[in-house]
């Protein structure tokens, strides 16, 4: 199986993401009802507060992808290494460049 694409993964998750939330949005009162039949004894989330967090779902996904891409930016900002090579191999090039351009009649 070929290796998906961050960007089919992310279309993947969204679409399917959408359709939980379009069946949410459809079937809200038997969530209610299941919930409360799960609470009997006590009321853990109100109907009100459950219809509140299916609504505004995007909203809070949104929120969430943010925190994940501020996180992940950070950690790999954090976990960054040092390429000493390639510094020198950027080094050499300057100074071949240098005498090239000192050849043409530029001066530094």
């Amino acid at each position: 199986m070929a290796q998906l694409l961050r960007y089919q993964i992310f279309l993947l998750i969204g679409s399917a993401f959408i359709q939980f939330w379009i069946c949410s949005l459809n079937n809200s009162d038997n969530i209610k009802q299941t919930i409360s039949s799960i609470s009997t004894t006590q009321q853990i989330i109100s109907p009100n507060t459950i219809d509140i967090l299916i609504k505004y779902m995007p909203i809070h996904a949104i929120i969430l992808l943010g925190i994940y891409a501020l996180t992940s930016v950070l950690y790999k900002v954090a976990t960054f290494g040092d390429c000493s090579a390639a510094g020198v191999e950027l080094s050499n090039d300057i100074l071949v460049a240098k005498e090239k351009l000192k050849s043409a009649g530029f001066t530094f």
